[in-house]
């Protein structure tokens, strides 16, 4: 926090070699400086927040805004209420612009809207293999980001931004399933269908379309899925031994508790 009170991340540092010195010989006046001004950026965030929940849109904006530079929740907050168009309609330049700030300190959530910002070209060059870099530093940042994991089994699968590997395209569209996102449960179903990526396995296959036909198969903004979870299911329930399904029906069971 001391090292960003002093190097702003918005306006990189031009002092000159006197200025700097100046600097080193007040450090401990600046310690005390950067560190008030830190519990000062932690309340505009709390006072942004407050002011975003009571619907005062352009207050939440100005709170956060002060705060941006040392704060990444503020940054992140600012950039969602870009994409989110509460300041009259989607403005993605300004979103990225303030998703990348918290991005730069590694904020998981920003990281992930960089992603998906670049696998879209909103507001940024489209760039499916910045997509993908972002979208893995997201996950990697919070492995619980279903939506992160099942874009970059989006990716692996078809070979946007990566080199397709099916094995890789199952690991994380696994991840998203076993989070509970049901086109990531769709889709590693299919894949242990067609042994695309895992060894093929019919009852496993059987387990995650149920699972996945319990809820709204939806995908992150910008990405669409084909899926007829039911069709699947009623072909493998021709294929599959009576036993095999009934040990299904006890893993439901045991997994929707």
């Amino acid at each position: 926090m001391l090292q960003n009170c002093l190097f702003p991340l918005t306006r990189p540092s031009r002092l000159s070699g006197k200025n700097r010195r100046t600097i080193v010989l007040a450090a401990p006046l600046l310690v005390v400086l950067c560190l008030g001004f830190s519990q000062n950026a932690r309340a505009d965030y709390k006072a942004g927040y407050l002011a975003y929940k009571a619907g005062n849109f352009r207050n939440a904006q100005q709170e956060w805004q002060d705060a941006a530079s040392t704060d990444p929740r503020a940054a992140y907050a600012l950039g969602l209420l870009y994409y989110r168009g509460k300041l009259g309609g989607e403005d993605y330049e300004n979103a990225a612009k303030w998703f990348s700030v918290a991005a730069r300190a590694n904020h998981p959530n920003a990281l992930y809207y960089m992603g998906l910002l670049y696998l879209n070209g909103w507001g940024v060059n489209y760039d499916q293999f910045k997509a993908t870099d972002f979208l893995k530093r997201a996950f990697i940042a919070n492995g619980k980001n279903a939506d992160a994991a099942f874009l970059l089994g989006e990716q692996y699968m078809h070979g946007r931004g990566a080199m397709q590997n099916y094995v890789d395209a199952a690991h994380y569209y696994l991840k998203a399933a076993q989070e509970g996102l049901p086109a990531g449960q769709y889709m590693i179903g299919a894949m242990y269908e067609r042994g695309w990526g895992v060894d093929p396995d019919l009852a496993e296959a059987y387990y995650w379309l149920r699972l996945s036909a319990l809820k709204p198969i939806n995908t992150p903004p910008g990405t669409e899925l084909e899926a007829d979870p039911g069709k699947a299911i009623a072909q493998l329930e021709q294929k599959l031994r009576p036993e095999e399904i009934r040990h299904v029906e006890d893993r439901l069971g045991t997994a929707i508790r």
